[in-house]
């Protein structure tokens, strides 16, 4: 499975990026939505891995965007985890709003992201 990261923190990028190779995972990084929307477009990603606040373009206008404005259907529908440094709480209201499919917070961790992944049966 390829996953594309996004996050602004390039040692998020890092660290979540050694958490998915310890897991057998392929992934691509982006460190803004705008990125992130342009690598989705040319790409196929298993999930993406999105953090909520981030500079030109945060996770939660990037996710709307996937799930509005993608023109192939496989695409628009790849799932999308939220991630984030704050409390969870102060998000998992939103979640369906903007398009996410699970939320996890940092720091990533096999077990979060397994029972993320569970959560949305992958």
């Amino acid at each position: 499975m390829t996953v594309l990261v996004t996050d602004d923190m390039y040692t998020s990028r890092i660290q979540i990026g050694i958490v998915l190779k310890s897991m057998g995972y392929t992934y691509d990084e982006a460190s803004n939505g705008e990125i992130a929307i342009e690598k989705l477009e040319k790409n196929h990603y298993d999930f993406i891995l999105m953090d909520l606040e981030m500079p030109v373009k945060n996770g939660m206008d990037t996710t709307m965007h996937i799930r509005k404005k993608m023109q192939d259907p496989k695409k628009r529908n790849t799932p999308v985890i939220a991630i984030t440094a704050h409390d969870p709480a102060d998000y998992a209201v939103n979640l369906d709003q903007y398009g996410f499919n699970a939320l996890i917070s940092k720091p990533v961790t096999p077990q979060k992201l397994q029972e993320a992944l569970k959560s949305i049966e992958l």
